[in-house]
């Protein structure tokens, strides 16, 4: 299964967020439609993400004040992404070997530049999940009506 076709089958809304907006905007918008992303947009182009993971981070390290710390100064620049031809195996290595070097939660799917979705790794978790359960299915299925040998 492609990226692609994972998308057309979930539920795929992309939020963002302005770099000029605060943190506590991006907390706000992340609890409201519980989720642990946002993808930093401007001009209509992807320049970053903010996860829950840089929010902890930054207010454990520096104690800044979540109302005045942009988005700008704490997200991450090194955006990661796949796109429309992805396979699920080819994203879920991505968000294991990238460029960060760390792993990632969240992947913004593009289309010639373009932000067309957001795949998270309990996405791609839960459909390589059925597609080896189905794989089992068919093998055991297979196994069980395997043709007995003339002996004769």
């Amino acid at each position: 299964m492609h990226i692609k076709n994972l998308l057309e089958q979930k539920e795929n809304v992309c939020h963002s967020i302005s770099p000029e907006s605060s943190m506590a905007e991006a907390v706000n918008k992340m609890m409201e439609h519980y989720i642990g992303s946002l993808i930093v947009m401007r001009n209509d182009k992807p320049i970053g993400i903010i996860t829950e993971r840089d929010v902890m981070h930054t207010i454990h390290h520096h104690g800044c004040d979540i109302r005045s710390t942009k988005i700008s100064e704490v997200m991450g620049t090194e955006l990661v992404f796949c796109d429309l031809s992805f396979t699920l195996k080819e994203a879920m290595t991505l968000m294991f070997n990238n460029k960060t070097g760390r792993r990632i939660r969240h992947l913004p799917v593009l289309d010639d530049g373009v932000l067309v979705g957001m795949v998270s790794n309990g996405d791609l978790l839960q459909r390589l999940n059925e597609e080896a359960e189905f794989e089992n299915r068919v093998m055991k299925n297979y196994i069980q009506n395997w043709p007995e040998e003339d002996i004769s």
